[in-house]
């Protein structure tokens, strides 16, 4: 495997550098091969200042989402090493260039100081995965930024530019020319000044009006209140930790929030998503001005029958059931499609059961156009359906949202509903996926 952290020593200021392309993404290997090279710096007296940099277009993209599916993450954990950066005895400067997203962040949050190119940006993206940052970055942000703007950088996810970061405390200054020497030297300055470490778990300025803090907060939760997603709402609980408990303390709290987090049933169809648009075929959908969109004519002809598989599924729950239009598009509307299927005002309606057809459906619709070669696997049905039937993406798509129900008693109801109507005959692939202990995703 080739060597994806690079370390050298230049007169006393230690030089590491993540090379792991293509986004220097922070797997179980590379965490390992930094944890080894801060440990050198650490033992090294002849070592006097750190930076920590990035070969390629980015600092850092974070985790390796495929990790997120194992029960734990190896050791040392992203929480690990951010701990043991910033418990470092000698002051480490970070380095960013292009995007610190995630993981990424997390690591320049560790950091004792931060400089940045003026292309760079910084993020927090977790949240479009139904998660939170789980290496401190909930407890490190509000005592770099504040309540305020933690809030509003993890809630939604959105990166910050680095003039911007600098503006609000997140970096110590802008660098000209090659990011990397002015890092270095910035390094040296450090040393000749006689400034070591800060570790930013010690910040408490950011912390020290509590009414203003609490207040932000407040506000926080109240934006929040009609919020359908899960781990905002822990967001702001972490953040709240943040300044109520030790960091120590916040860090375990913030370990439980993103235990739940990742447990929970709208992260497993956010990361499902995310990697089911990866995987399809460019000839069914494309990512176009950072939207992914069906091409035309495959991926706008398997959306065609999917939707005409879903609107006939509500006509039949009229026709032979006592659910009029309305409570149907109620029931969709709720579940978080942008409207129903009959284009009247939404009445409230408790729809699991509507859904739970709906969903059935567009499962038996979805096995007919994988079973004709149209698409290659159950997560193409998912990702067709959430881009091109405004299908909620919390929910995961069709073959997701069934998982989560339960493939076994919905292939029971599936026989008894197709005793009305044949649209809800239960397919074959359903029938493979209850053999396997990975569902759908194992077809």
């Amino acid at each position: 495997m080739a060597r994806q952290v690079r370390f050298r020593v230049l007169d006393g200021v230690a030089i590491v550098s993540l090379d792991a392309p293509p986004v220097n993404a922070l797997s179980t290997h590379v965490r390992s091969a930094l944890w080894h090279v801060f440990q050198r710096i650490e033992s090294q007296s002849e070592i006097r200042a750190a930076v920590l940099r990035a070969e390629g277009a980015l600092f850092s993209a974070g985790a390796d989402i495929r990790e997120l599916g194992l029960p734990h993450w190896a050791e040392p954990t992203p929480r690990q090493l951010c701990d043991l950066i910033e418990s470092c005895s000698k002051p480490v400067v970070a380095c960013l260039h292009g995007q610190a997203l995630g993981g990424g962040a997390e690591l320049l949050l560790a950091a004792h100081y931060r400089v940045s190119d003026a292309g760079g940006r910084l993020g927090l993206p977790e949240v479009s995965l139904g998660l939170l940052p789980g290496a401190g970055g909930t407890q490190r942000l509000p005592r770099l930024a504040g309540a305020e703007l933690a809030l509003r950088l993890m809630v939604s996810g959105q990166s910050i530019p680095a003039p911007d970061a600098l503006r609000l405390g997140l970096l110590d200054g802008i660098v000209e020319g090659d990011p990397a020497s002015g890092a270095v030297a910035f390094a040296r300055k450090l040393v000749a000044e006689g400034k070591g470490p800060r570790p930013t778990r010690d910040r408490r300025d950011r912390l020290a009006d509590a009414r203003s803090y609490q207040a932000h907060v407040a506000k926080g939760r109240r934006d929040l209140a009609q919020s359908p997603l899960f781990a905002p709402h822990l967001i702001a609980d972490c953040v709240e930790a943040a300044a109520l408990l030790p960091f120590e303390a916040g860090q375990a709290f913030e370990q439980d929030a993103f235990d739940r987090c990742r447990a929970h049933p709208q992260s497993l169809a956010l990361r499902h998503v995310f990697l089911a648009e990866r995987r399809i075929d460019k000839a069914l959908l494309r990512r176009e001005d950072g939207a992914f969109k069906p091409t035309d004519p495959d991926g706008r002809a398997v959306v065609l029958r999917m939707r005409k598989a879903l609107r006939a599924a509500a006509q039949a729950l009229v026709d032979s059931t006592d659910m009029d239009a309305a409570r149907i598009d109620a029931a969709m509307v709720a579940y978080g499609f942008r409207k129903g299927i009959f284009g009247g005002k939404p009445d409230p309606a408790d729809g699991a059961a509507i859904m739970r057809r709906l969903v059935a459906a567009l499962i038996s619709e979805g096995a007919a156009v994988m079973a004709e070669g149209q698409v290659a696997r159950p997560s193409d049905i998912d990702a067709m359906a959430v881009h091109g039937l405004g299908y909620p993406r919390r929910m995961g798509g069709p073959c997701r949202a069934a998982q989560t129900m339960g493939l076994i008693g919905l292939r029971s109801d599936m026989r008894g509903w197709a005793e009305e109507n044949p649209i809800w005959a239960p397919p074959t692939m359903l029938d493979e996926a209850i053999k396997q202990a990975a569902g759908f995703d194992a077809l």
